[in-house]
């Protein structure tokens, strides 16, 4: 039977130095990957890369006033800045008791009364019920020291 081919490298006695370097280098380079990762894990954020689209709508503007969070809205994104950390939804208005209300509307009661009974002013032009009718001085007709009165 006629030889199949020629052994050009034995690597049962000893090893390739061309693979073993490319061996030893993607064991590197996988080793450098894997410490970018955790490198970048432990990064803060910065609100532009957790804002994404608010940051591209701010750019696309021509930048000006910097948005604030949608929902706390108090926050103000400034973008390179650390990401925000928001404590959640706040309501616009403040919630009122029961307590409030009757209080308020007590008052509401008592305005109403003294509407009715004419001791308390209105805010209509119109109506001047509650002012009493005094003349009308005319305060300028007299020289009362003033260099300007003519």
């Amino acid at each position: 039977m006629r030889p199949m081919g020629k052994i050009l490298f034995d690597d049962t006695t000893v090893k390739n130095p061309i693979a073993e370097e490319a061996k030893k280098r993607q064991r590197q380079k996988k080793e450098e990957s894997r410490l970018r990762r955790i490198a970048l894990a432990d990064r803060a954020l910065l609100n532009k890369h957790t804002y994404p689209e608010l940051y591209e709508a701010w750019k696309a503007k021509g930048g000006g006033k910097l948005p604030k969070c949608k929902r706390c809205r108090e926050a103000v994104l400034h973008w390179n800045e650390p990401a925000h950390v928001c404590e959640g939804f706040k309501p616009m208005f403040e919630e009122r008791d029961q307590a409030w209300h009757d209080r308020w509307e007590a008052q509401r009661d008592a305005i109403r009364e003294a509407k009715r009974n004419g001791t308390f002013f209105s805010e209509d032009e119109d109506d001047l019920s509650g002012y009493e009718d005094e003349p009308e001085e005319d305060w300028c007709d007299e020289d009362d020291g003033d260099p300007m009165w003519e």
